[in-house]
């Protein structure tokens, strides 16, 4: 339509010009209000210090209590400033000093939350997210990058520090799962990506730190001067913003927890040994658990005990995950592990082991079903102890063994490993189930399972 609008004649009547202006005017408005709100991704709740907005044709302004903010927006923060967002869908997110994080997405569909998806780039500095309600409802449609890494959520309180070569990250609530980012894992995607490492809740205090220039990632302890990056000691929480239901109260926030991404090389100093025939001792679980296992990609064949992540997830919370499974455990009242005393054998469940080859040998570089021969766990309450042993084969590879002992945190979730293997679980707090997945590496290839146990 063009900006001199005429009246026109039309058979039977005729329309009023001024009318008709008037009625264009009113949609024009309308139309640019709505294209407005649709940009709108949230507003800004408190600013200490200096804090700007960078529109994408490089126009700053000066951030304010009550400014809005807009998608395709870069928000900066001075030396010592503060900036605290409540976004369109009750998410929150707290920008620390010195930090550059842009909004490149966000899109709420209050009809069809799941339709929703969100996408952010820390470019620098320290930012923390509680999900809103877009993120509850798809968790495969976030995504938060950094200059060397994707990070997925599964509905969650987190925090995340940024440079040029490194990154870490810590979880208050929930969990969130990280990728380097590469050609398989754009930054242009949203969601986790494949192979992305598990960090949760229940894992203890410790943090995870990925290195670019190494491309390795390793679990540290919690150290919150990293993760906070700020001096000031004045700084409020991000709780002081009212937050929705749902969601813990500061007194509730616990220490920054990872779980194990068991990714680790074969090693070629482990030599296969003769195969032996299965014994059938997996049996079907005869009573209900407070685990499920949840799956990140497609059914691997054969696989009777995963669901999908959507599905393992509901009313669960995330513990211990591989590249390819993640454990989720049934909140309880209890808050730390029971009993206190007495040294218990626990009875395999369900289980299943599969191989993949390393691409050194002609074996399949597939996830194929293997046999799992043999298996114990036996837990100390006391001491806070477990040890654990497991033998399995595949046809082509002959048999292997894996033999652990390790310690168990408060509530319930422990990690083991040796040059050869690892092991990652968790205990109901009850002590009376327990789920645990495991990795055996041998010169031809890998062993990963996953195993479903119950108090004799």
């Amino acid at each position: 339509m063009n900006g001199s609008i005429k009246a026109k004649r039309f058979t039977g009547f005729r329309i009023n010009k001024k009318r008709w202006v008037s009625a264009v005017a009113v949609l024009l408005a309308l139309s640019a209000s709505a294209q407005g709100s649709s940009d709108q991704a949230g507003s800004v709740t408190l600013v200490i210090g200096q804090a700007w907005s960078h529109n994408k044709q490089g126009e700053a302004r000066l951030l304010k209590r009550g400014d809005s903010v807009y998608v395709n927006e870069t928000l900066e923060t001075s030396a010592g400033g503060h900036v605290h967002l409540r976004f369109i869908d009750d998410g929150t997110v707290s920008l620390r000093p010195n930090s550059r994080l842009s909004i490149e997405l966000y899109h709420y569909d209050k009809l069809n939350p799941e339709n929703s998806a969100i996408r952010f780039n820390l470019e620098a500095g320290v930012v923390r997210s509680i999900s809103g309600k877009a993120t509850e409802a798809a968790h495969d449609r976030f995504r938060l990058n950094t200059p060397i890494t994707a990070i997925g959520v599964l509905g969650t309180d987190f925090v995340v520090r940024a440079e040029s070569e490194k990154m870490w990250a810590g979880v208050y609530s929930g969990a969130i799962a990280i990728s380097p980012l590469t050609a398989q894992c754009a930054a242009n995607s949203l969601g986790a990506c494949a192979g992305a490492t598990l960090l949760s809740e229940a894992m203890g205090s410790v943090m995870l730190e990925f290195n670019g220039l190494k491309e390795k990632e390793k679990i540290i302890p919690l150290d919150s001067t990293i993760l906070s990056k700020a001096s000031d000691k004045k700084e409020p929480s991000l709780e002081s913003v009212p937050a929705t239901s749902g969601r813990i109260t500061a007194a509730e926030i616990k220490a920054t927890d990872v779980a194990v991404h068991m990714d680790a090389a074969p090693k070629q100093d482990d030599q296969p040994v003769p195969v032996v025939q299965p014994v059938p001792v997996v049996q079907p679980v005869q009573t209900p658990t407070p685990f499920a296992w949840g799956r990140w990609g497609n059914q691997f064949p054969g696989d009777t005990i995963s669901q999908s992540y959507f599905d393992a997830q509901k009313n669960r919370v995330a513990t211990v995950g591989s590249r390819y499974f993640a454990l989720f455990r049934s909140p309880t009242a209890l808050t730390e592990l029971e009993p206190r005393a007495g040294v218990y054998d626990f009875k395999l469940a369900q289980g299943q082991v599969y191989f993949v080859g390393n691409g050194i040998s002609s074996l399949p570089q597939v996830n194929t079903l293997a046999s799992l021969n043999a298996a114990s766990l036996q837990v100390d309450f006391a001491q806070r102890q477990f040890n654990t042993h497991l033998e399995m084969s595949y046809p082509q590879v002959g048999s292997a063994i894996l033999n652990l002992s390790g310690p168990i945190q408060n509530n319930g979730m422990f990690v083991a490993q040796d040059p050869g293997g690892k092991v990652a679980g968790g205990l109901s707090t009850d002590g009376a189930y327990a789920g645990m997945l495991f990795e055996r590496t041998i010169p031809a290839g890998t062993f990963q399972g996953i195993t479903d146990w119950t108090k004799k």
